[in-house]
């Protein structure tokens, strides 16, 4: 008998959810996936802060003094960034995963291009966020953001304040491409929760700590030397360039 895929979803986050006193998993324990997303389980209350300049937005406590030195350093070149998603509960992501959706069975794998089910997004570590261009054309989780100023400032800068990008294009993880979406790995913590997508999936950009194949560690690649001819120097004008580069990964359902 057919088991529904809605029914997997459901139950398969019981397993991941941690307690609020417990420590993160090892890394030998996020090798499960479903729909090409790792297993994570969800960080403890008691270890979330609010970020200052993110009304609604909660992060590991010891994340959110990077977050603030991002958006300032940001903010000096005039660039104002904001976050549409930070910490996500796996409850939470149980309700996202298939709102709007009127048969979750058939339509759950095309989601998960872009929306992890529920026990498997990083936005559970507290670890991530979803960056937004405030006050440009660009709509919150679209692949535009990389066009935009912000977008091309943290490719640029992000992984100096310990973050990377999670999925970048055509990463062989098989999740779509989200320009928007950073981890931070800026402590032993972080990476030990990212351990097994940093080993088989490498961030692009990867943080300064990381080893990536465009230069040793401590240089993560810029806009100008990212690997693979180059396919990160986009420029806003070159709207041609970049509907090839979002064509790398599946577009958003």
């Amino acid at each position: 008998m057919r088991v529904p895929v809605l029914a997997l979803l459901l139950l398969a986050p019981l397993a991941a959810r941690a307690e609020e006193d417990t420590p993160p998993p090892p890394a030998t324990a996020s090798v499960a996936r479903l729909f090409n997303h790792l297993l994570y389980g969800e960080m403890g209350a008691a270890e979330l802060l609010p970020v200052p300049s993110l009304p609604g937005c909660s992060m590991a406590r010891e994340a959110v003094f990077d977050v603030e030195r991002l958006l300032a350093a940001a903010r000096a070149e005039g660039i104002e960034l904001g976050a549409v998603s930070c910490f996500r509960s796996i409850q939470h992501q149980r309700r996202v995963f298939c709102a709007g959706a009127g048969n979750c069975d058939t339509v759950a794998a095309l989601r998960a291009r872009f929306v992890a089910p529920p026990g498997y997004s990083e936005h559970a570590t507290g670890y991530a966020i979803d960056f937004v261009q405030r006050g440009g054309d660009c709509r919150a989780v679209e692949q535009c953001f990389f066009l935009t100023p912000g977008g091309q400032w943290l490719m640029r800068h992000a992984p100096a304040f310990g973050f990377e990008m999670s999925f970048p294009a055509g990463n062989k993880q098989g999740v779509g491409w989200e320009p928007w979406h950073w981890r931070w790995v800026g402590a032993p913590a972080a990476r030990a929760r990212f351990a097994a997508a940093q080993a088989s999936f490498p961030a692009l950009p990867a943080a300064p700590h990381i080893k990536t194949a465009a230069g040793p560690e401590g240089r993560p690649p810029s806009l100008e030397t990212a690997p693979g001819g180059g396919i990160y120097a986009v420029s806003a004008s070159r709207w041609g360039a970049a509907i090839l580069l979002a064509s790398s990964a599946t577009l958003r359902p």
